[in-house]
């Protein structure tokens, strides 16, 4: 019989980087993604997985940062706002301790 993997909400930056540096992951993944409640509305969703569990980290932009991250939110002329993906990559890779984690952006991989 196959087990199905469970999803993990983790809520906290510091219990997911706890998590991943426990568990190693070969690669962590993330969107930007649009959050209609936020101000600005802007989201960011990391992911990594293992055989038992998905572990899922959400975060949501509040002025001119992330709330949990503090990545910074960058505002064009016409007040549209993102956040840089070399920054969200630079981020992981300094949090998690990852020289030689591979980080994708979900949007690369088609989603």
């Amino acid at each position: 019989m196959k087990r199905e993997a469970k999803l993990v909400h983790v809520r906290s930056w510091e219990e997911f980087k706890r998590l991943a540096k426990a568990l190693h992951p070969s690669s962590v993944s993330y969107s930007i993604q649009r959050s209609p409640l936020s101000k600005p509305p802007v989201g960011l969703r990391i992911i990594f997985a293992d055989e038992e569990a998905q572990y899922v980290f959400l975060d949501f932009a509040r002025g001119d940062k992330l709330r949990r991250t503090k990545i910074p939110v960058r505002f064009t002329e016409s007040g549209g706002a993102s956040v840089s993906e070399e920054e969200i990559q630079a981020f992981i890779k300094n949090e998690l301790d990852g020289s030689d984690l591979a980080v994708y952006s979900f949007e690369i991989l088609g989603y």
